[in-house]
């Protein structure tokens, strides 16, 4: 007898449609968060700046500032307009402002949500001018020139024996140097009643601060301020200086010894 085998008729599988797969509501999803996020940082009206405040400006415009954070608001992206706040660079918006305007020294700027924008100013002062060749800078606490001066009445006005081109918001004096000059300024009037009107920075270890009577007084910024100040009162309550006084051409406090020049008399 033969043996007959039978093959299981196959069935084709029933192919699931697409959408019925939950995979695909998931990519679905998945895709719709991530575009309706992306909308929302970058295009949501909601979040898009409408104010921007800038305080503490004197010398530079608000409107100057308020250009340059407009600038670094402004973004395209897919050929659409962007002004979110959440994609506002502050740290470049600060950046270009401290690059552009040397007269301010920091400014500080932050997000208010959910559609404004806040920045302080903090400018330099002038405490003191420098004078280059006739051209004259204000100086702040740092020594740094952040903008011609055109009156410096009540400054002290500092030279050297360079005539060099001074670099709007660049070192012009190192801050020890200048803090020491104006120290000793202090100090003279104060404990010496002694007004003086410039400076010049002859050497690093010698300043030569003119007072208003037109005699000098030489001392080291690098040495002991109050040393030297010590000295120098000393001399001026001597009575025989008093004599010298009105033809003196300087007195050095430099050294241990107080040494005076007399002009010489023709």
């Amino acid at each position: 007898m033969t043996r007959r085998s039978y093959k299981k008729p196959h069935r084709a599988k029933k192919v699931k449609p697409l959408v019925a797969k939950a995979s695909f509501w998931r990519a679905v999803f998945g895709v719709s968060a991530v575009g309706g996020m992306m909308w929302l940082v970058c295009f949501s009206p909601a979040l898009e700046v409408k104010e921007i405040k800038v305080s503490g400006t004197e010398k530079v415009s608000d409107q100057d500032c308020i250009k340059l954070i407009e600038d670094e608001i402004s973004k395209k992206i897919a050929m659409f307009d962007s002004k979110s706040i959440l994609l506002f660079n502050l740290d470049q918006a600060k950046k270009d402002i401290l690059a552009r305007y040397p007269q301010i020294q920091n400014i500080k700027i932050e997000r208010q949500f959910p559609s404004k924008i806040l920045a302080s100013v903090e400018e330099r002062r002038g405490v003191a001018v420098f004078d280059s060749g006739g051209k004259k800078y204000l100086i702040d606490a740092a020594g740094i020139g952040f903008q011609e001066a055109a009156d410096v009445t009540g400054l002290l006005v500092i030279s050297d024996s360079r005539d060099r081109d001074i670099t709007i918001g660049a070192q012009v004096l190192s801050k020890e140097l200048l803090s020491g000059i104006l120290r000793m300024k202090g100090n003279m009037t104060e404990s010496a009643e002694i007004e003086t009107t410039a400076a010049i920075v002859a050497t690093p270890e010698r300043v030569n601060l003119q007072t208003t009577e037109g005699w000098y007084v030489y001392f080291n910024p690098l040495k002991d301020i109050d040393s030297q100040l010590s000295k120098l009162v000393a001399v001026l309550k001597d009575d025989s200086f008093k004599s010298k006084r009105t033809n003196l051409e300087y007195v050095d406090i430099r050294f241990t010894r107080v040494y005076l020049k007399e002009k010489n008399i023709q």
